[in-house]
């Protein structure tokens, strides 16, 4: 396992380093406060504000600032030359009108480490051999034998096989739209990459969000000062060309390929729809172009004029990419507004051997996914932590040397291209295969993914919280045998590397993850019922009245209340309803001092009910207020306290009680 920890500390050093091409210039997030003087409107051309806010910046600083893209309103890229991007954000956030400002750091794909335990052998297409791995999609199946981490997607589509109004958004690197496993299924998307070099299309945010490959050639990774420096090793940590990926294809495969058309491959999802969102390309992508592409995805705006509004928002947004770790505060305030637009964020745990769950599943609410092994263990390439919401499968290749297959692989679509695509046309749509293996979070994240999406076909109304807390009640409880021999139990992480271990409901979730649990979880989940009384007064004198009023219950999403019921349940003999008792509001008169209760059951239009208690107060006095009835005199103690208060006056100064009159 020597080169599988080399190049996890290798792949962790990438995921947490600023891009190369802008090693001699800065590259910042900045967020400016609401109440900037810099947001004040000015007369400017749609798209101009972004620059003409960077250029008083820098004015101000003594810094010339350049624009970059917008992620929302009050957030935007600026660039800086002869600086870091840690210096420029260091000195930005000490500014009186700046919210935050964090270096733009690139994200990169999840992909498992390209190690020869993982990854083996030529590029042999095996489904032209032998129709595939021995194990086939394994990962669907029901759990059993050794199999012990499968979903149970097969139950799962018992009860449905995903409703096409349920958008699945895969913000990756784009997606080759003409395999026939992708095309009944795809909405248009969009690019959301700006920089030309990244994009390797021509650049500029468009509408096609076409991959064209992020292949990298050794000169590139091996050039010093070069926009794709170090992005790409071997095995063995040494600087390496690297095939395109096809990343992108590969996530929307797991998600939504064509199901039961007699040919290919079968999803998770399978009717649901998909809608790519590019933000990786060659050496993979910034966070601002990542941030933009989930907030695009939700329907939210990017700040940007020249992107145009998602006519297809998603429920679900799916991110199979990652790095460094925590949740920066551009992550937090898009994952904020996404999860209260009610799309639900699924992420890829990371692929660093058992270190911290990377950027942005790291950040709170979102459902992070570690990998497993098929029988139910941590697989050795994934991360790890608290974090983690529940457990998938992630693909793994047992006792395998030089030219044997992979035996439990994610297989899924994918492109026959070395560099740029192969058509359709001729031959170039592909799946993986034993020996071109799918393994990484990356796969364990869309078969969470799909089956949040089996389970919105059923319930459209669950919110991003009852999703991720459904998902994880509803897992299935790790194993505690069944591995390598001798494998340790997992623990937190810290500065070495994890392999296999057995998994703990601190460090991979809630358990494995079960989408026949999930689905059958979410058709019976009920969503509650929120009765509230609002009083006009807490306390009524004998004799007055107090009206309490049920307009705040609410129920759940297309459901009506079907009934309001009135009870008191303490105190008969203290009060009395004046009135019927079956509407949105009752008045109630007290009748002797004591204590009331009064309960309201709200019931919906499916038979739920909720309830909510008020508790009142009865007095002899008609000082202790009420809705009426009561007149409002002063008894003897009041009339006494407020001649002493009046003779208090008289003798302070006329400034004093002018003060008073003041407050």
């Amino acid at each position: 396992m020597t080169s599988v920890r080399r190049l996890a500390a290798v792949l962790a050093l990438l995921l947490c380093a600023p891009l190369a091409a802008h090693a001699a210039g800065a590259r910042v997030i900045v967020k400016y406060k609401a109440d900037s003087s810099l947001l004040r409107k000015q007369t400017l051309a749609a798209g101009q504000e972004p620059a003409a806010r960077a250029q008083a910046l820098g004015q101000r600083l003594g810094i010339a600032l350049t624009a970059g893209h917008a992620l929302d309103e009050r957030a935007q890229v600026v660039f800086a030359a002869g600086m870091s991007s840690e210096a420029l954000a260091e000195r930005l956030a000490q500014e009186s009108d700046v919210e935050y400002a964090v270096p733009d750091r690139r994200k990169h794909a999840a992909l498992a480490p390209n190690d020869p335990l993982y990854l083996t052998g030529p590029a042999v297409n095996l489904l032209a051999q032998t129709g595939g791995p021995v194990a086939g999609q394994w990962y669907l199946r029901a759990p059993a034998g050794e199999v012990r981490s499968a979903i149970n997607a097969e139950a799962a589509w018992d009860t449905t096989t995903g409703s096409a109004s349920v958008v699945v958004a895969v913000v990756d690197t784009g997606i080759r739209s003409d395999h026939p496993d992708l095309a009944a299924n795809l909405l248009p998307g969009y690019d959301m990459i700006g920089d030309a070099g990244i994009a390797n299309d021509g650049g500029g945010r468009d509408n096609d969000p076409s991959d064209p490959g992020d292949w990298i050639t050794l000169a590139e990774t091996t050039t010093p000062g070069g926009p794709f420096e170090d992005c790409s090793f071997d095995a063995n940590g040494n600087p390496a060309k690297s095939d395109s990926s096809w990343h992108g294809t590969e996530v929307a495969g797991i998600i939504a390929a064509s199901t039961h058309n007699s040919a290919g491959m079968a999803s998770v999802g399978r009717n649901v729809r998909v809608l790519p969102v590019r933000v990786l390309g060659k050496c993979g992508g910034f966070d601002s172009d990542i941030v933009a592409g989930m907030r695009w995805a939700a329907g939210l705006s990017t700040g940007d004029p020249n992107v145009p509004s998602n006519p297809n928002p998603a429920k679900v947004i799916n991110l199979s990419l990652g790095g460094g770790t925590g949740c920066a505060p551009q992550y937090r305030d898009a994952v904020n507004a996404i999860l209260a637009q009610g799309v639900s964020i699924v992420a890829s745990a990371g692929n660093s051997a058992g270190h911290a769950v990377s950027e942005p599943a790291a950040c709170a609410g979102v459902i992070a996914v570690a990998g497993l092994r098929h029988v139910g263990t941590k697989v050795g390439f994934s991360d790890l932590g608290p974090e983690v919401a529940v457990s998938a499968p992630g693909g793994n290749c047992v006792n395998t040397g030089s030219n044997q297959p992979c035996l439990y692989p994610i297989l899924t679509t994918s492109n026959a291209g070395t560099t740029t695509p192969v058509s359709n046309g001729a031959g170039g749509s592909t799946y993986t295969d034993s020996f071109k293996a799918t393994l990484g979070t990356s796969f364990s994240a869309p078969l969470a993914a799909g089956t949040a999406a089996l389970m919105l076909s059923v319930r459209p109304d669950l919110t991003p919280a009852e999703v991720r807390s459904l998902i994880r009640s509803s897992a299935t409880s790790f194993p505690t045998s069944g591995g390598t021999a001798g494998i340790p139990q997992c623990h937190a992480p810290n500065s070495t590397d994890q392999d296999e271990c057995y998994c703990t409901t601190s460090t991979c979730g809630a358990g494995m993850l079960n989408a026949a649990a999930a689905v059958a979880a979410a058709q019976g989940f009920v969503t509650p019922v929120n009765a509230s009384i609002a009083a006009s007064a807490t306390s009524v004198a004998v004799g007055g009245t107090v009206t309490l009023n049920a307009s705040g219950s609410t129920v759940g999403s297309g459901r009506t209340i079907a009934s309001y019921a009135w009870a008191i349940t303490s105190g008969a003999g203290f009060a009395a309803f004046d009135g019927a008792t079956n509407g949105a509001s009752v008045t109630l008169t007290g009748t002797a001092a004591g204590t009331v209760v009064v309960t309201l059951t709200v019931t919906d239009s499916v038979g739920t009910v909720g309830t909510d208690t008020q508790t009142l107060f009865v007095t002899n006095s008609s000082s202790g207020g009420g809705g009426g009835g009561g007149g409002g005199a002063l008894d003897g103690l009041g009339l006494l306290l407020l001649g002493a208060v009046l003779m208090m006056l008289r003798r302070a100064p006329r400034d004093e009680r002018a003060g008073v009159q003041r407050l």
